[in-house]
């Protein structure tokens, strides 16, 4: 990776977490979304889990994000059913 930035990170489990990252390889800007695990008492570590992105696709993701969580609150997935 040339360039790289933290935007979020999600805590998953005791072990993992999940990192929301701008990137920049080989002169292209990418949206990393990518789990990250500890081993064996080491710092936590990028998985083959997660999905890169370029940046231009981040509307696309979001509206579907949405879609997902309007969805999940109209079956009753989430507490508080909030959308």
């Amino acid at each position: 990776m040339e360039d790289s930035s933290i935007i979020a990170t999600i805590g998953k489990n005791s072990l993992e977490e999940v990192r929301v990252t701008f990137n920049k390889y080989k002169g292209s800007h990418l949206l990393d979304v990518r789990t990250f695990s500890a081993f064996a008492g080491e710092d936590k570590q990028a998985t083959k889990k997660g999905i890169s992105l370029k940046v231009e696709k981040l509307p696309e993701l979001i509206a579907a994000l949405q879609t997902a969580q309007a969805e999940a609150a109209r079956l009753g997935l989430l507490e508080g059913g909030a959308a």
